[in-house]
């Protein structure tokens, strides 16, 4: 298996793991919602759905995107992990975030280094 290979499904890992999560724990594992949970699957997942496929298809610009991307995704899984109710959300949210972050960035460096 080409190394690449295996930084893609890392990538691919995380953006569907992040989309899977959300859609989840907002749509059915959450307690209590404040918020709308329709409003917040939305703006949540919306931002990830624009780059599922440049992920699966290993379109270098998007990874570079989607490292940017996950950035958000961490701080928002950090933030999670300090609220008692939702640590596991936020666990689960940051491990996805990081799997996105390191499979998108090697691969982008895997790909440049080849040239």
């Amino acid at each position: 298996m080409d190394i690449t290979v295996f930084w893609r499904l890392l990538a691919a890992t995380g953006i569907l793991g992040l989309l899977a999560l959300i859609v989840l724990w907002n749509g059915w594992l959450t307690p209590v919602q404040h918020f709308p949970r329709s409003i917040e699957i939305a703006v949540m997942s919306l931002p990830l759905l624009l780059f599922v496929r440049g992920v699966l298809y290993g379109r270098r610009d998007t990874f570079i995107a989607a490292t940017l991307l996950s950035f958000p995704y961490g701080l928002i899984g950090i933030w999670y992990v300090f609220s008692p109710r939702e640590s596991i959300y936020g666990y689960l949210m940051l491990a996805f975030s990081l799997c996105l972050f390191f499979g998108s960035l090697l691969n982008v460096w895997v790909l440049d280094k080849r040239g």
